[in-house]
């Protein structure tokens, strides 16, 4: 393997890790990319080489920006710091099935839990 593909497996890697972080599925993710579900699968296995178009579409959807995908990772002392918004992204995934009432319950009660922590 070229070290230009080593770039394209480690993208892609760190896309899969980061598409499943947020709750996405393939589908869902190559969807709002306006790719095909096949293509999304090849990137993330490194054995297609995306356009930086492709990745920076990816990327921006993911919430991160293109040049975090190919930055080294970071020390664990700050992964474990980052760890702590995890729970964003689990409780954005919980929302994504839950009905517009069941959502507003959810919002009453946050409110109420604000409240509480003010006081």
């Amino acid at each position: 393997m070229k070290k230009s593909d080593d770039i394209y497996v480690q993208a892609g890697v760190a896309l899969r890790h980061l598409r499943k972080e947020k709750g996405f599925t393939l589908d869902e993710l190559s969807e709002r990319a306006e790719i095909s579900l096949s293509y999304l699968s090849h990137i993330e296995r490194g054995t297609r080489q995306a356009p930086l178009t492709t990745l920076e579409t990816l990327t921006r959807i993911l919430g991160i920006n293109l040049y975090d995908l190919f930055a080294p990772k970071a020390p664990a002392k700050s992964r474990a710091r980052e760890s702590r918004s995890s729970y964003d992204t689990k409780i954005k995934g919980l929302l994504k099935t839950l009905s517009e009432s069941q959502k507003k319950n959810i919002h009453g009660l946050l409110k109420e839990i604000k409240k509480t922590n003010r006081a």
